[in-house]
C-alpha cells in the first residue's frame, strides 16, 4: 500500500512540475461522494448502516505532442465499497496514445472499452450509478490493448472495436485476449442506437462469455430516454439477461429528474460483490433508482437519490438512500 501511495505521488509531481503542465498540457479532476444509509438490506449486517464516503477521485492530465498524436493519464482514487475500514487506494485509471487521423482515433495503453462507453455518456449519472453491465459486472469499463474508434458519413454511423487482455487494468495473467466491437447510428438529431457484443476466450471456469447489447436513446432540449436489452452467455450454458430504462428531463437550468430501473432476469453470481450496494445472487431481481440533480453551479451538483432493489423470492428488499455530491474542475 505504501509504495503504490509513493508511486501515486511522485506521478502527480511529475505531473505538475512538468513544462507541460505549465503550457502545452490540461489537468482536469472529477470527485464523487456520498452520504448514504441503509433503510433495509437483504443482509441484516447493512441495515442501518451510514456514512460518508468517496466512491471515486479522478485526477487527469491530457497533453498533445502535435495536431494528431496526443496523451491522456488518468488516476483514479477509490475504496472497493465492501464497507470495511481501509484506505482510499489510488490506481491507474487511463494511460494511452491517441493518434487522430482523417477523423479517425487509433489508441494504444489502457482506453475505455466499448462495452458502455455511450450508454454511459448518454446516462450522464454515472456519479449516482454505473450502467447495468457495469452494475452487475458483466463489462469493464477499462481494458489494455488496442483500440479503433470514430465516426463516418458526417457522424450518421459510429463505430469502436478494440483487442485487449481483458483484465480490465490489471495486469494479464493468461494466453487468451478479448474483442469488443460497437455499432452505432444516428440518423437524425437526437436518436442513436447502438449495438455491442464482445467474445473472451476462455477467461472463468465457466469458459467462454460472449455478451450482446442493444441500446436505444433519445435526446432531447430538455433531457433523454433510454432502453437497453443485453445478455451474457457462459461456455457451461448459463446467462444473465438484463433489460433497462432510464429518463432524465430538467425541470428548470438547475434542476434534474433522473429515473432508472433494471429488470435482472437471472440471478447474478456476483452480485454479492457489488460495490456500494451488494445484492442478493441466489434470485431474479428489481432494480429502481430515483432522484433529483440541484446543479449549484456549472461543475458542482447535488443529487439526493433512491435506490431500491427487490427480490423475486426469499430476501428483504435492499432500500439505500443517499446524497451524493458531484463537482470537477
Amino acid at each position: 500500500m505504501k509504495r503504490a501511495n509513493l508511486i501515486f505521488a511522485l506521478l502527480l509531481i511529475t505531473i505538475i512540475s512538468s513544462p507541460a503542465a505549465a503550457g502545452s498540457g490540461k489537468i482536469s479532476g472529477v470527485v464523487f461522494s456520498d452520504y448514504y444509509y441503509f433503510f433495509s438490506s437483504h443482509n441484516q449486517a447493512l441495515e442501518g448502516m451510514n456514512g460518508f464516503r468517496f466512491r471515486r477521485i479522478y485526477f487527469t492530465y491530457d497533453y498533445r505532442f502535435n495536431r494528431n498524436l496526443s496523451l491522456r493519464i488518468r488516476t483514479e482514487a477509490s475504496s472497493s465499497g465492501s464497507f470495511l475500514r481501509e484506505k482510499i487506494t489510488p490506481s491507474m485509471k487511463d494511460l494511452y496514445l491517441r493518434w487522430n487521423f482523417s477523423g479517425q482515433s487509433l489508441y494504444a495503453g489502457i482506453s475505455p472499452t466499448p462495452s458502455f462507453n455511450m450508454v454511459e455518456k448518454i446516462w450522464g449519472y454515472r456519479s449516482v450509478e454505473r450502467t447495468p453491465l457495469d452494475l452487475y459486472k458483466m463489462a469493464s469499463s477499462r481494458d489494455t490493448g488496442i483500440a479503433l474508434r470514430g465516426k463516418l458519413l458526417h457522424g450518421v454511423f459510429y463505430y469502436h472495436f478494440m483487442f485487449a487482455n481483458g483484465e480490465a487494468n490489471l495486469s494479464e495473467d493468461r494466453r487468451e485476449k478479448k474483442l469488443y466491437a460497437a455499432l452505432g447510428l444516428s440518423p437524425v438529431k437526437g436518436l442513436y442506437i447502438e449495438f455491442y457484443g464482445d467474445f473472451a476466450k476462455g477467461s472463468v471456469p465457466e469458459g467462454d462469455i460472449t455478451t450482446l447489447q442493444g441500446f436505444f436513446s433519445y435526446s432531447f432540449s430538455r433531457g433523454a430516454l433510454g432502453f437497453l436489452y443485453a445478455k451474457q452467455s457462459y461456455g457451461d450454458g448459463t446467462y444473465i439477461r438484463v433489460a433497462s430504462g432510464f429518463a432524465r428531463f430538467n425541470l428548470t437550468r438547475k434542476f434534474t429528474l433522473l429515473a432508472r430501473t433494471d429488470r435482472v432476469m437471472d440471478p447474478v453470481p456476483e452480485a454479492y460483490k457489488i460495490s456500494y450496494l451488494p445484492m442478493d445472487n441466489t434470485t431474479p431481481f428489481t432494480f429502481f433508482l430515483a432522484g433529483v440533480d440541484w446543479k449549484i453551479t456549472e461543475n458542482v451538483s447535488l443529487v439526493p437519490n433512491l435506490e431500491m432493489v427487490s427480490y423475486d423470492q426469499g430476501a428483504n428488499k435492499d432500500l439505500a438512500g443517499k446524497l451524493t455530491l458531484y463537482y470537477k474542475w
